[in-house]
């Protein structure tokens, strides 16, 4: 791994967590000549069950890694509609209309999660595509951190699950925490305090295989309103896969207790009312689900980004999308910084916009999305809910439709604003003043409508 840092001020960046975004950071960091260890505690990718589609924002920043042609090879061809259905009787409340922007080159992307790594892993071991200054180093568990004025560490454990561990402690510049909910970094530096909440209800997430879906019209995302049988059901992948999840309501039961009511949920659910015999299970995972977000994403030279940094709830896909746009921005200022555009305060200035438009936008309107189909009455919700309002009226013009689908969102943020910038000109200061616009009102309404469509 070898790169100029002649007068550059860095040279060497450990990141935490070869998941998506340490992976994307670590290649649009090399594609600019900034070199990167990624330490990854398993002794392999993480390939269960998450998020599949990506909208907008995420998809210009995949094209911009260079990794979209080969989601678009290895992903579904169309996703023609999202729609909102009560779950008692399939009733369509409200409809997207996907296929008006198909032809566009940043369009949403399906690919599940798991696939996505893997092609991101590809790119970051060719040596064309990362420069060969990206080095991958799995069973390397981040146990600790420090730093002092001139650089940071991680403490880690090398060594497999059955062998016997080695202890090394690895320095660089900066080290950036993107491992996860679980995040040893995070908790190096807050312990296991995490303002926030988590929901009492346990997320099912399933992989199905049911020909009903198609015996019945149904196509894309379908969230699902109910106050017991809420959710999201889409399609995932070519052969008829489909991605079932819901909430259970009941708190505080075995995993195996909330698998056995798993037919109950599903044939109030699905199309057809089936019973288990009609389909095929293939994976599944049960998680608690959370809104939270720390304090602050940096503390000297250790920044957080990513679900390190705050996760959310799945009712709009959020999690990936956001996790994108921090590694996307926290690209761009070490860019900016490493070509001596901007000084090292660009670090704080997106520390303290991505943490801010999380908060004013993220946190609050995946909580709106989640009450939407789990605690609205799935009777009247289609006449009450301003949000449903506003798809209805943009669906009166398909042209306005379309160019709202492709709408630069709100919770997307160009870092590049602040270069040119010496240092000493307060750039935090100035992005949380006039970086994130405000939410009010019908426009509130309207971006969180974008982002449904964008992060589904």
């Amino acid at each position: 791994m070898t790169s100029n840092t002649n007068n550059r001020p860095f040279s060497k960046i450990i990141i935490a967590g070869a998941g998506p975004s340490g992976l994307l950071l670590a290649l649009l960091l090399a594609q600019h000549g900034i070199p990167t260890i990624v330490l990854e505690a398993w002794s392999w990718l993480d390939t269960r069950l998450r998020a599949v589609q990506y909208g907008v924002p995420a998809t210009r920043l995949f094209r911009r890694a260079g990794l979209l042609e080969d989601f678009r090879d290895a992903s579904i061809p169309k996703f023609p509609t999202i729609c909102w259905r009560r779950s008692a009787d399939g009733e369509k409340l409200a409809e997207i209309d996907m296929s008006l922007v198909e032809g566009e080159e940043d369009r949403m992307t399906v690919l599940a999660l798991g696939e996505i790594i893997q092609i991101m892993y590809k790119h970051c071991i060719d040596p064309k595509k990362s420069r060969g200054l990206i080095d991958i180093r799995f069973n390397h568990r981040v146990t600790g951190t420090g730093q002092d004025p001139d650089k940071a560490w991680v403490d880690v454990e090398i060594g497999k699950e059955d062998e016997e561990k080695k202890h090394e402690r690895l320095d660089a510049d900066y080290v950036i925490g993107c491992d996860g909910a679980g995040s040893a970094v995070r908790k190096s530096l807050f312990g296991h305090e995490w303002p926030g909440q988590t929901f009492g209800c346990r997320f099912m997430v399933q992989n199905v295989y049911y020909d009903g879906f198609e015996k019945h019209g149904w196509e894309g995302g379908n969230y699902m309103v109910d106050n017991d049988h809420w959710g999201l059901i889409a399609r995932r992948g070519h052969g008829g896969l489909w991605r079932v999840t819901y909430g259970d309501p009941v708190p505080g039961l075995t995993d195996e207790e909330y698998l056995a009511r798993r037919p109950w949920h599903f044939k109030n659910m699905l199309p057809g009312n089936p019973d288990p015999d009609q389909y095929r299970i293939e994976h599944n995972n049960i998680y608690n689900i959370h809104n939270r977000c720390v304090d602050t994403f940096k503390v000297g030279r250790i920044l957080l980004a990513a679900d390190a940094a705050h996760i959310c709830n799945p009712m709009g896909g959020y999690g990936c999308m956001t996790a994108c746009l921090d590694v996307g921005g926290l690209a761009d200022c070490f860019i900016g910084y490493y070509d001596g555009l901007a000084g090292e305060e660009i670090l704080d200035t997106y520390a303290t916009v991505r943490r801010e438009i999380f908060l004013k936008y993220v946190d609050a309107r995946s909580v709106k999305n989640l009450d939407r189909v789990a605690k609205s009455d799935p009777w009247t919700v289609a006449d009450t809910d301003p949000f449903f309002g506003i798809v209805k009226e943009l669906n009166k013009d398909p042209e306005e439709m379309k160019r709202f689908l492709m709408k630069v969102s709100s919770i997307e943020h160009d870092f590049t604003r602040y270069y040119d910038k010496p240092s000493g000109t307060n750039g935090a200061a100035k992005g949380a003043a006039e970086g994130i616009p405000r939410d009010s009102g019908v426009e509130g309404i309207e971006a969180e409508v974008a982002l449904h469509t964008e992060a589904v």
